[in-house]
């Protein structure tokens, strides 16, 4: 019994410090993340662990980590980026568009806004359009690994997915690793921001948010899902994870485009006479 108080004060100590609501993700997916991090510390209990907070003001940093899922690469799910480019951005940059806005939601440590970004730079020298611009936002609450993203410098399995030709001509070999170059960085804006609140409204062509409800309640998925189809343009196209389903209740809001790749369009609520 006392476990329990402690992790419903350790939930607390989180939400307190750091605006992070833990009562919305999965109760298991949070006591399998605490767990994780409570093993290699060698503690079984949580008021053992709330101790450990309490006098390493680091380990809340290293906490958030874990429990906000920072495991990525770029062109994750490489299907996805071949419908991107292939279809749906050739569509919008030919229809004479001066200007695309995108949200990486949940964005990590910027693998998936750079590959975005070179996304739309690769499709629109393909096509040969110039005379536009695109800005991308890329949004997380994980101060630390905003930071990482900022720095973009990378190596290892996280650049599997992309091609030679591509790593030379948007990374700087430096090392063992591959730095983004500064004509890509120069694009995406790093912002620390809570998905479990509303950002910007009627803002963003695209919205990317891949693997990240999974480990939400319902509850807080239907709360997000509304942010994000507010968050879009009349049209806009919403890009969610391949494990990932939308729920019946926004069948009114979002239109199929492609189920295998889980792409939508945002739907206008139809207005009274």
């Amino acid at each position: 019994m006392d476990d329990i108080k402690e992790f419903s004060r350790l939930k607390e100590k989180i939400h307190k410090e750091r605006g992070l609501d833990v009562n919305q993700y999965k109760e298991n997916y949070l006591k399998r993340r605490l767990a994780v991090r409570m093993r290699a510390l060698g503690l079984r209990l949580y008021g053992e662990y709330l101790k450990v907070l309490e006098k390493d003001s680091g380990e809340m940093a290293v906490l958030l980590d874990k429990l906000t899922i920072n495991v990525t690469q770029f062109f994750r799910d490489p299907e996805v980026f071949i419908v991107f480019e292939n279809d749906i951005l050739p569509q919008m940059l030919s229809s004479g568009m001066k200007k695309i806005s995108v949200w990486s939601a949940g964005c990590s440590s910027g693998e998936e806004p750079y590959s975005i970004a070179i996304s739309i730079e690769e499709t629109a020298e393909k096509l040969g359009i110039k005379g536009f611009d695109y800005e991308i936002h890329a949004t997380d609450i994980d101060e630390a690994i905003i930071y990482k993203a900022i720095e973009g410098k990378y190596e290892g399995h996280t650049l599997d997915n992309v091609a030679a030709s591509r790593r030379n001509k948007y990374f700087i070999k430096d090392g063992g690793f591959y730095r983004i170059k500064d004509s890509i960085k120069k694009k995406v804006k790093f912002i620390r921001a809570n998905l479990m609140k509303p950002y910007l409204k009627e803002q963003f062509d695209f919205v990317f948010c891949r693997n990240v409800i999974i480990y939400f309640s319902r509850e807080l998925q239907k709360n997000v899902l509304l942010y994000f189809h507010e968050a879009l343009k009349k049209g806009g196209i919403f890009f969610m994870g391949k494990t990932e389903t939308m729920l019946l209740e926004y069948r009114d809001k979002f239109k199929c485009i492609n189920i295998k790749e889980r792409i939508f369009t945002k739907l206008e609520e139809e207005k009274g006479e």
